[in-house]
């Protein structure tokens, strides 16, 4: 499938910055006509051969043609997302997000985030699952409270023992999972949160333009990701709920957690991938939130090269002074 202007024929991609369809040859806006491709993995602009990303995508770009196109089979029951986060930074502005992020970061490689280095950003719908749980929790601690006083010249202190109970019941909506293989489970996590009000139903327009991934997983599959999550999040709030003491030690937390749904949600994230002496760095932008993760590379050559004219700036300064003094 791809989205074809109606005034020139144009391809008609999603833009994050305007919230609109638009065509790349004519710039016409909301102009867009869905087409269907008669086979997958055939471009229907040109006729090429499409060979998406990994085994799971359902949106990509012709190589022949550069048409940014959708795979049918994939956004149809049983792979067709229920909702969608669609992309609030465009390209430009996810570049300016990294270039803020670690465009200042010392000894960075000469053409780190470069024009032609960015040129590989690319915008991937990222599948995720979505849980509601209802949870009932019962929470046991030892909680101690701690009373000083002098008398004379002796200080004196008093340590009391709480046994402290909570019984919590929470309503968890939307507890997001990532389900791409591709996509490391940490750096998802770290991605978060996003604006999950922001979330729409399905509409395939927001694909054309990106990339994008069917489920890696089913939800029966990453149901004990999200149950983990919602835990870690329920110990937290028991100890927030036994507060006024001062150390708290947990016995033992029992949750009960029902589940009561579930969504497959795409989530819009930018990926940039520079490679460096032999080793690729990944980073990553919240497409939506514009939040940022990685670790940029460091060039031994730069660090020596600045160390060496920091060092023949000191080395120029004590000549300056010594020449002052002689003079003095």
């Amino acid at each position: 499938m791809i989205y074809k202007c109606v005034n020139c024929g144009g391809n008609v991609v999603f833009d994050p910055q305007s919230g609109h369809m638009k065509c790349l040859s004519c710039g016409g806006s909301d102009c867009e006509q869905s087409i269907p491709s008669e086979t997958p993995m055939i471009c229907p602009s040109c006729g090429s051969q499409i060979t998406y990303r990994n085994e799971y995508g359902s949106a990509g770009k012709c190589p022949a043609c550069g048409t940014f196109l959708i795979r049918d089979d994939f956004v149809v029951y049983p792979y067709g997302p229920d909702m969608i986060l669609p992309f609030k930074f465009s390209k430009r502005l996810a570049e300016e997000k990294l270039k803020e992020e670690f465009g200042k970061k010392l000894f960075l490689p000469a053409d780190f985030l470069s024009t032609k280095t960015l040129e590989k950003l690319r915008g991937v719908y990222v599948p995720f699952w979505i849980y509601d749980f209802d949870s009932n929790v019962d929470y046991t601690a030892i909680g101690t409270k701690v009373r000083t006083w002098t008398s004379g010249d002796t200080r004196y202190t008093e340590t009391s023992y709480f046994d402290v109970y909570r019984k919590l019941h929470i309503k968890y909506n939307g507890i997001p999972v990532d389900a791409s293989v591709e996509m490391p489970d940490g750096i998802m996590d770290l991605m978060e949160p996003y604006g999950y009000d922001a979330l729409l139903k399905h509409d395939n327009k927001f694909m054309s333009g990106f990339e994008a991934e069917v489920y890696n997983y089913t939800p029966d599959q990453l149901s004990g990701r999200a149950v983990k999550k919602i835990n870690d999040t329920s110990m937290e709030w028991a100890k927030s709920e036994a507060s006024g003491y001062h150390s708290l030690l947990t016995k033992n937390m029992n949750a009960n957690n029902q589940l009561l749904g579930n969504k497959f949600a795409l989530m819009p994230v930018w990926i940039y991938e520079y490679r460096y002496q032999g080793q690729n760095y990944m980073f990553y932008v919240n497409g939506q939130t514009g939040k940022c993760v990685g670790t940029p590379p460091r060039s031994v050559s730069r660090a020596i090269g600045l160390t060496a004219a920091f060092a023949a700036s000191v080395a120029a300064c004590a000549s300056g002074i010594a020449m002052l003094l002689e003079v003095l």
